[in-house]
């Protein structure tokens, strides 16, 4: 047996490269990728369906749900100009 120490590998995935805007309306996301753009859990984004906060997902199979990249950003931009005018 070997005693050389096991290293463990991180399974967190690195965010998608960012988009170009022309692109922003035909671009459809995994959950992971909608998470990663909120700066949230996967599971909050679900969570956030279910209340009927966040969009519905365009299933792309009966095991795929996507978002449109446009969709995310205009959520995304209403939520941090709500944060902002709380600010005030």
């Amino acid at each position: 047996m070997s005693d050389a120490p096991k290293v463990r590998r991180s399974r967190r995935k690195i965010p998608p490269p960012p988009v170009p805007d022309h692109l922003a309306s035909e671009t459809l996301l995994t959950v992971r990728e909608v998470a990663a753009l909120r700066r949230s859990g996967v599971s909050t984004v679900w969570r956030d369906v279910a209340r009927g906060t966040f969009s519905r997902p365009i299933y792309v199979t009966s095991r795929a749900p996507r978002r449109r990249l446009a969709d995310v950003r205009a959520i995304v931009a209403v939520r941090a100009a709500r944060a902002t005018a709380a600010a005030e």
